[in-house]
């Protein structure tokens, strides 16, 4: 009997036939797909047996690591990166690899720059804007010496007029406190009424300076953006400003340590000069009153300021404008005591950040990839250029600037010692100026007061003007022009006519910051000034 063997119909065939066919399309869109998404970046050197450095072009270099992240994709990027590598020879891993370890000393630039001195305090104080500039140029380096002793021997040949003691266990002890701060006032008077001119403060020297911390800054900002730009991070493939980013990092620590280990807890910083017109003050109430309360911190006393009553100028004598023969930069520091348990924490938090960022910064370096030797050179020297030309460009403003000694540093143990001498120094031409000490042509000449942007002349405040002005351009800000607040210029361009001694009325004579307040049209006109106030002074 024979064996039947069933066959597969016509149709079953060309069913199997077309899920083979589906089949074999679906494999050869997948490998042509995984090709596609394996694209080799390449650049000329990749393949060459030998010294690439004759084919090495910075545009290929940038152009590599741009081709690497194009597509926006992490995933495909890492494919992308993966072939990349793969395409090339061992003498460029090898020459990859090692621009990567000398790229990895570029956190310890701070140990290069050397101790940190109080130059750039000095700098940050009499320029802030120039100060600012050689913390952007230290790169995490240490900036600022945490000892007031520093302080207190760099500006001895600064004429520092006076330091604080440790303990003040006596009143005997505050009294002699008191004397000697005395001594600092008379010293700053006799400062600000010498006869002859101040030696003008060398702004072209100046202003080379900062021309130039500008241009290295600029110079290793661009440096960045390029070694950024061509070189890739295997754990972080689609990053394009990944050395931006550790930048940002370790200058925000750097200026958060500094802040937390500054030896003073309060700074009082006043721009006096003297007044090139002949000038009287009315009204207004005195900042002396403020300033005795002892109680109260430097915020609390600033953030009153406004609350006083404006006194008004008037210019008597020509308005035609004068530069003041003097004007100089007082800073009064109080030194902390570790009472303050806020700075204490943030010492301890900077400290753990930094160790923090130093080990993301050398991990970040160490495992970058695709990076050419001559670029790590590049970056290396054009940062390191940038820190060390930094500081020495930073001590040579200051030792020309300091030649003009247009910074007084006053260092006092207590808010209360502090509040004493700002007091002492608004009231200077209330007490001390009778003496025949001085020519006669300086004693005729007032002083005038800058303080948290409002302006000061015998106590009263009588002017104000935005304290960016001076927080920014320090002892290159003009002193305030008190032309501004003339009582006269304001009361001519209402067209109306003042004679002193005339009652005020309350509608009319608001003031506010040393201005006549804005009226509406129909109550334009000014009837008169105010009389001056009977307001007598007692010395602290």
């Amino acid at each position: 009997m024979a064996l039947r063997v069933s066959s597969i119909s016509f149709q079953t065939r060309c069913q199997i036939l077309a899920c083979l066919l589906a089949t074999l399309a679906v494999l050869a869109y997948a490998a042509e797909n995984d090709t596609a998404e394996a694209k080799i970046c390449g650049a000329k050197p990749d393949k060459y047996i030998g010294n690439s450095q004759d084919l090495f072009k910075i545009y290929d270099f940038i152009n590599r690591g741009v081709c690497i992240r194009s597509r926006g994709d992490d995933r495909l990027c890492y494919q992308t990166l993966e072939a990349t590598l793969k395409n090339l020879n061992l003498l460029r891993v090898g020459e990859y690899t090692g621009a990567a370890s000398v790229l990895a000393l570029l956190p310890t630039i701070g140990a290069l720059l050397g101790a940190p001195t109080t130059e750039i305090w000095r700098l940050l104080t009499v320029v802030p804007f120039g100060g600012g500039l050689a913390m952007l140029l230290s790169f995490g380096g240490a900036i600022l010496p945490v000892r007031v002793e520093d302080y207190q021997t760099d500006l001895s040949s600064a004429k520092v007029t006076f330091s604080a003691k440790k303990a003040r266990p006596s009143d005997r002890m505050l009294e002699e406190t008191y004397a000697e701060l005395k001594t600092v006032v008379e010293e700053i008077e006799s400062r600000m009424r010498q006869g002859q001119t101040q030696q003008r403060l060398p702004k072209g020297h100046l202003w080379i300076g900062l021309l130039a911390m500008v241009a290295l800054l600029i110079a290793a900002q661009a440096s960045m953006i390029v070694i950024e730009q061509g070189g890739v991070l295997p754990w972080w493939c689609t990053s394009r400003w990944w050395m931006h980013l550790w930048y940002l990092l370790v200058t925000v620590t750097a200026l958060a340590e500094n802040w937390a280990q500054l030896p003073f807890k309060e700074t009082w910083k006043l721009f006096v000069s003297d007044v090139p017109y002949d000038i009287r003050v009315r009204g207004g109430d005195s900042i002396v009153t403020k300033l005795s309360t002892v109680e109260d911190s430097v915020s609390d006393v600033l953030d009153g300021l406004a609350s006083l009553k404006a006194g008004t100028v008037t210019i008597q004598g020509s308005r035609q404008y004068t530069r003041p023969r003097n004007a100089v930069l007082v800073v009064i520091s109080v030194v902390s005591h570790g009472d303050q348990p806020i700075r204490s924490l943030l010492r301890l938090l900077s400290k753990c950040t930094s160790i923090a960022t130093f080990v993301t910064g050398t991990a970040l370096f160490a495992s970058v990839q695709l990076l050419a030797l001559p670029m790590a050179v590049f970056i290396l020297t054009l940062v390191l250029a940038a820190g060390v030309y930094g500081r020495a460009i930073t001590g040579w403003i200051v030792q020309g600037v300091s030649k003009t000694e247009p910074l007084i540093h006053v260092i006092v143990n207590s808010t209360q010692e502090a509040q004493h001498v700002i007091a002492r120094i608004l009231s200077l031409d209330e007490y001390g100026t009778e003496d025949s000490e001085y020519p006669d042509e300086t004693v005729t000449r007032k002083l005038q007061a800058e303080l948290h942007g409002h302006i000061f002349v015998k106590q009263r405040r009588v002017a104000h003007r935005s304290k960016w002005n001076l927080k920014t351009w320090g002892v290159l800000a003009r002193p305030y022009d008190l032309r501004d607040a003339d009582m006269n210029k304001e009361t001519k361009m209402h067209g109306a006519v003042v004679q002193a001694g005339t009652p005020p009325s309350q509608s009319d004579t608001d003031l506010e910051h040393g201005f006549l307040k804005k009226e509406d049209k129909q109550e334009s006109n000014i009837r008169s000034l105010m009389t001056p106030a009977s307001q007598s002074l007692h010395p602290l």
